[in-house]
């Protein structure tokens, strides 16, 4: 199994690869590709700032509970 280091290859295709020879066992971990770490990435982050939001707005509404606001 080769696994490429290619962060920057988009913005300098200069850039030189560097690769590293792992041995592929069998049920063995495989590396995510670029496209699912940024699926993932995407998804963990949209779960975030709606969590923040959330939360935001639950102690927005601690603050303003007993207050004529309410």
């Amino acid at each position: 199994m080769e696994i490429t280091d290619s962060l920057y290859v988009e913005k300098d295709p200069q850039l030189q690869l560097s690769r590293i020879e792992v041995p592929a066992a069998e049920g063995s971990f495989r590396q995510p590709t670029a496209a699912e770490l940024s699926i993932l990435t995407f998804w963990k982050l949209r779960y975030a700032r709606s969590r923040a939001q959330e939360l935001s707005n639950e102690f927005a509404r601690l603050l303003n509970r007993g207050s004529s606001l309410e």
